[in-house]
């Protein structure tokens, strides 16, 4: 799965060698976030650990990373609270709601038993901001964006999925306009709602038990302590405080940086 990295490291290279594409966001005020190109080596780390066995799996399929997210960490849907919980002293305090929320629903799973099934990314591997606030690669000038989104269809040569599930409206009708194009050789599955959107404290309950029905259905993947499938687990819900100004983990209270 390393592969992948490499692949959007020479991605970023090219970018620069050529200037063409980072000279025509300059003249729109667009900045190309740096966190994965900073944090290159934790990424690779991320990925020797929870990514190393060759085996297909369940792809969420995201927008492109946030300025506070994986904007910084530069791992897709983690920040650094997550990456701090998932390989201990390479992380920080730094939170963001919607790495919050995907974190949320990895622990319901045995450590690692959520990788294994799941592979999280986005349509563009990049973020970008405009005069300080997070820009989506679909409103980036149409003459250049397809350089970004093209290399999510390289990736998911290198993952082959399963089935690739958007979370959001935009990147289904776009992974569905790829595969009519012949670009996308694999199902999509039914959209789930964004991560941002769920952690919103009147979304959490009833989005929470879509990502993991999705999960449970696509991959047979077990959330700790559940029943058989035969019956229907009762699960409690997540605690909606985890997502406001105040985060509440299970452990104890933080603050999300906005």
């Amino acid at each position: 799965m390393e592969t992948v990295i490499d692949l959007h490291v020479s991605f970023m290279e090219r970018l620069v060698e050529e200037q063409f594409v980072i000279g025509e966001l300059e003249r729109e005020g667009i900045s190309i976030l740096p966190g994965f190109t900073e944090q290159v080596e934790l990424v690779r780390a991320y990925y020797r650990k929870y990514y190393f066995k060759n085996k297909q799996r369940l792809v969420f399929c995201g927008i492109n990373p946030g300025q506070f997210g994986a904007g910084r960490t530069g791992v897709p849907f983690i920040d650094f609270d997550g990456i701090e919980k998932l390989m201990p002293g390479r992380g920080g305090d730094e939170q963001e709601r919607s790495a919050q929320y995907m974190l949320s629903i990895m622990e319901e799973y045995e450590t690692g038993a959520f990788q294994d099934s799941v592979y999280l990314t986005n349509l563009s591997w990049y973020g970008f901001v405009r005069r300080g606030r997070n820009l989506n690669y679909y409103s980036l000038p149409r003459h250049v964006r397809h350089y970004f989104t093209n290399m999510f269809v390289e990736e998911m040569k290198i993952v082959q999925p399963s089935y690739i599930v958007p979370l959001s409206e935009e990147v289904g009708r776009e992974l569905r306009l790829m595969k009519a194009n012949g670009q996308l050789d694999f199902p999509i599955a039914e959209r789930l709602p964004h991560p941002l959107h769920c952690s919103f404290p009147s979304n959490v309950e009833k989005s929470r038990d879509r990502y993991h029905s999705c999960i449970e259905k696509l991959t047979g993947l077990r959330r700790k302590n559940s029943v058989p499938v035969a019956r229907k687990a009762a699960t409690a819900p997540l605690n909606p405080t985890r997502f406001k100004g105040k985060v509440k983990l299970q452990r104890k209270p933080v603050f999300v940086k906005q």
